[in-house]
Order: C-alpha cells, then sequence, then structure tokens
C-alpha cells in the first residue's frame, strides 16, 4: 500500500534531515509494517528477516516502532500490535522479552547458556547469564500505552487496557528492593550485563511508573495513581543518592564489586538528564561534562554506551562477545532528550546530521550497531528500525518539540539551532484525523488548523514555546483575521483554536 500521506511534510532548512525523515519512515519504518503475518505485525528489519520473519519484540523494539508510527499516522497498526503483545502477558504482569512462534517449546542461545521459549512462542527469560532485560518489557508496554493515549486521546480504550497497564507496572514492582533500587541486571544492554542494578533501568522504570500514575489519574483511578506515584518517586530518590558519585552516575551498582564508575561517562548520564532523575545541583555539574563529549561517537556516530569503551573487564560479561559495547539509536535517543531539556537544538541538530549521513552512504538505511574506533564499524543486519525510528522520534519530539499532552493538547516547543529561526521552519502534522500545519520563524508562527467535523472537536488548545531571545511585548495573536486572547506564561504562548478549520498567527518583532 501507498504510505506517502502518512509521511509528515517538514519544512528545514537542512535538506538533508528532511530527506532522512522521509527515508527513516519510508525504506525502514512503514516498509517494515507486513499484515500478511498478522494484522498489525511489524518487523524490527526493514527486509521483514533480520531477527527471524514473523518475530515480534515487546522489549524497546516495541515502543520504538510503535513511537514512530503513530508520529506516521498508523493509528491502526499500532493498536492491533498492542493486542496481540497484550495476548502474551502472564497472570503475574509479566511480558515476554521476544514473541518467537517458530522457536516454542525449544531452547534458544548458544552454549552453555540456554533459554527455554515458551510453549505460546513468548521468551520471558534471557538466554545470557544474569537474565537481563527483566525489566525492559514491562517499561515497554507502559510507554506504548501513554504514547497511543496522548495520539488518538481514546478515553475508552485506555480504561479498557488499564487493568493490563497496571498488572505491568506491579510485576516491576517485584524488580525493586524495599529500599527503591530496580534489580534486573541491564536494561537494553545483554552484554556487557550490569548485574544487578542498572543506572538506566532505574530512570526507564521510575519514568513509566509516573507514566502509569498520569495515566491512573486520567482515567479518575485516584488511589492507584498515588500508589504508583510513590513508588515512581522512592526510585528516583534512591537513584540521585545511591548511584551518584560527586561528578557522574554510576552506570550500574553490582552485587560484588560495587558502583561501576571507571568507564568514563555513560549512558546512565544520559538517562538522569534526560528523565530528570537528577537533582538540580547534580545537573548543574554534569550537563557542562556531558555537553561537548565526543567520545560518545564511535567512529562519528551517536550515541555509545560509554566515553571509555577500553576499560571493561572481562568479569563484565557473562557471555563471551561484546555485542552492547557500541553505539545504538536506543542511546541516542536519551542524548537527545536530554538535550532537549536544556534546550540544546545545535547538539540535537548535529546529531541527526551525523546519523543522516551514515544512512544516505549506506542506500538510507542503517545497521544495529556501531562499534568503537576512530572508524565506523557497523555490526548487526542490514536495514534494522532502530536508528531509523528513533530519527523520526528526534525529529518530532525534540527538534520540532511537539508534545501531546494528556488532556489533549498540543505543545510545539521547538529545539532548533538559531539558523533555523531565521529561514524558517515547519511541518503537516497529522493526528487524530486533525492536521496542524504551521510554519515557525523570528517573526512568530502562521498556521491552519483543520478538524474534521465528524470528530465533535470543537477545540483546540495550541502552546507555542519561542526562544528567549525573542520578546512578546508587542505580541499580536489573530484566529481567522480577528484578535484573539492569548495565554502568556515565561516564554510560552497558549490559543484555543475553534474546528473545522481555523488559521491563526502570532507575531512579535524580535529584540
Amino acid at each position: 500500500m501507498s504510505h506517502n500521506s502518512t509521511v509528515a511534510r517538514i519544512s528545514l532548512p537542512d535538506s538533508d534531515l528532511v530527506e532522512g525523515y522521509a527515508q527513516a519512515a519510508l525504506k525502514s519504518v512503514l516498509s517494515a509494517v507486513n499484515d500478511a503475518v498478522f494484522p498489525g505485525y511489524w518487523s524490527v528489519c526493514a527486509d521483514g528477516q533480520g531477527f527471524g520473519y514473523g518475530n515480534t519484540y515487546p522489549s524497546l523494539d516495541g515502543h520504538q516502532m510503535t513511537d514512530a508510527l503513530l508520529w506516521l499516522g498508523q493509528e491502526r497498526t499500532v493498536k492491533l500490535n498492542w493486542d496481540y503483545v497484550r495476548g502474551f502477558q502472564r497472570a503475574n504482569g509479566q511480558l515476554p522479552l521476544a514473541i518467537l512462534p517458530g522457536n516454542a517449546a525449544q531452547e534458544i542461545g548458544p552454549e552453555p547458556t540456554r533459554a527455554r521459549v515458551d510453549d505460546n512462542g513468548g521468551l520471558y527469560t534471557h538466554w545470557v547469564a544474569g537474565d537481563p532485560l527483566r525489566a525492559l518489557a514491562g517499561p515497554t508496554f507502559i510507554q506504548n500505552a501513554d504514547s497511543i493515549f496522548r495520539h488518538t486521546q481514546d478515553l475508552p480504550w485506555l480504561r479498557t487496557q488499564l487493568p493490563a497497564v497496571n498488572l505491568a507496572a506491579d510485576y516491576l514492582a517485584t524488580l525493586i528492593t524495599p529500599e527503591g533500587v530496580v534489580g534486573g541486571a541491564g536494561y537494553y544492554v545483554e552484554r556487557p550485563v550490569r548485574v544487578e542494578f542498572d543506572g538506566v533501568a532505574q530512570c526507564y522504570v521510575a519514568d513509566a511508573l509516573k507514566r502509569v500514575s498520569a495515566l491512573n489519574h486520567v482515567a479518575g483511578n485516584t488511589p492507584s495513581a498515588q500508589r504508583y506515584n510513590l513508588l515512581a518517586t522512592r526510585v528516583a530518590e534512591q537513584f540521585s543518592q545511591r548511584f551518584w558519585t560527586g561528578s557522574q552516575f554510576a552506570e550500574y551498582i553490582h552485587p560484588q564489586h560495587g558502583r561501576i564508575d571507571r568507564h568514563g561517562l555513560t549512558d546512565t548520564d544520559w538517562a538522569a538528564l534526560a528523565m530528570n532523575m537528577a537533582t538540580a545541583a547534580q545537573r548543574d555539574i554534569l550537563w557542562p561534562r556531558m555537553r561537548a563529549e565526543a567520545a560518545f561517537y564511535y567512529g562519528g556516530m551517536p550515541t555509545g554506551i560509554s566515553t571509555r569503551p577500553e576499560t571493561y573487564e572481562a568479569w563484565e560479561f557473562t557471555h563471551p562477545d561484546r555485542h552492547d559495547l557500541a553505539a545504538m539509536g536506543r542511546v541516542w535517543f536519551l542524548e537527545c532528550w536530554a538535550r532537549a531539556n536544556f534546550e540544546d537544538g545545535d547538539g540535537i541538530a548535529e546529531t541527526l546530521r551525523r546519523v543522516c549521513a551514515v544512512g544516505r552512504e549506506n542506500g538510507w538505511f542503517w545497521r544495529e550497531r556501531y562499534y568503537p574506533g576512530e572508524k565506523l564499524t557497523p555490526a548487526g543486519p542490514e536495514g534494522y528500525c532502530e536508528y531509523a525510528s528513533n530519527l523520526i522520534r528526534i525529529v518530532q519530539r525534540f527538534l520540532f518539540g511537539v508534545e501531546f499532552t494528556l488532556q489533549g493538547g498540543v505543545i510545539l516547543a521547538p529545539n532548533v539551532p538559531e539558523d533555523y529561526w531565521r529561514s524558517g521552519f515547519g511541518q503537516s502534522l497529522h493526528w487524530r484525523s486533525q492536521v496542524l500545519t504551521y510554519r515557525m520563524d523570528a517573526s512568530g508562527i502562521t498556521g491552519t488548523l483543520q478538524v474534521p467535523e465528524t470528530t465533535g472537536t470543537t477545540s483546540q488548545r495550541l502552546t507555542v514555546r519561542f526562544p528567549s531571545e525573542l520578546r512578546q511585548e508587542n505580541l499580536n495573536a489573530t484566529i481567522d483575521g480577528k484578535s484573539a486572547a492569548v495565554q502568556i506564561d515565561a516564554s510560552s504562548v497558549t490559543l484555543e483554536l475553534a474546528g473545522p478549520r481555523a488559521e491563526f498567527q502570532i507575531q512579535f518583532r524580535p529584540r
């Protein structure tokens, strides 16, 4: 089927980023969708073959692809995939790391470490000694619920799915010590294993529990919302206290070796900054070190798991190879998330240019991993969708700064280089059958919101954040050519747009 209409029309001063976004969408993410396997199926590789035809990976890949597909308007596909994965949830809330129908009731993995695939095809225990990824499938499931609801505002769907979401959170709670530290070994790395308390896991689990709390609040389930929020707060507090070394966060805490912080700066530091798990004082110390650290870029590719990969020791690997000692799209996403929190548009754009350059050289495909070294050394299957899906997510979430709120509002808070403001940028954004077409530059924003009358939507709240360098004293806002009332808060402006079509404009004079 044709996917052209689902790819947002983005406009940026950098043509390579525009092309990279379109190619990542069309050649990788949308090409991986295959209803012939089952309605709502997608592969983790563009050719549908890498990592097994018909296999599904509810851990990590399940969210990277879900989120990217939602930005590309594929709500039906995403909901159907959700239903499929939910069917593998155990009574205790545990979800599988992978769903491998062809390996049902078989053992997989190299000797001497093997793992048995469940009779239903679900892999619930990892074959690497130490059972990494135990804490990964639950947050992925929760993140998906959060993204689906934000994009669709489908409250009946949320209320129907919330028992399964809460059950996933309850399983996560069993991995948390009474003090509030999350077990489960590596969160998204298997080799090194990061036994037993991975720093990235602390951040993602706390973030997931906050999302569960917020979803319960929206659905009117106040007791559950409070319970999950308290648990999230406990995990976050323990992380900021136990993992902080005075200048950075420990990568992980090992049962015998204690805090491991000798591999330089790591993805745990990016995670802490991305998910606001660091205190203000810790951020002030850490961000200046992270911001310009080129050692994270292996062969120039963002983003590696540590700045001193050569320092890992043999005891940190329970499996002979060091496969995850690499630059990966999942770490790149954390880097850009952190940069967005500090409004570092230059840094985000630079990483996007690096990833697009590698994609262009390889026919607009990416590999799974890029190993440490001055030379770019790719590994893993061709056409792996991780970098492609995260490219789409980073452009939308962090460069354009688009956020769909749980209350149905839209926030545009771009993090772009200064020259973007001079040249102008924008897009045509599709969600909930609505189309928001807008353009921003140093003089303000102009745009049109189109809402089909059949949706029953009467108004849409839009909040726009402008850089602090731009004044708002002489601001003028109009809707359909008439002066409009706006709410001004710090550097943002909020207005209400009424369907089925509204043309709006916010103008101001720069300094």
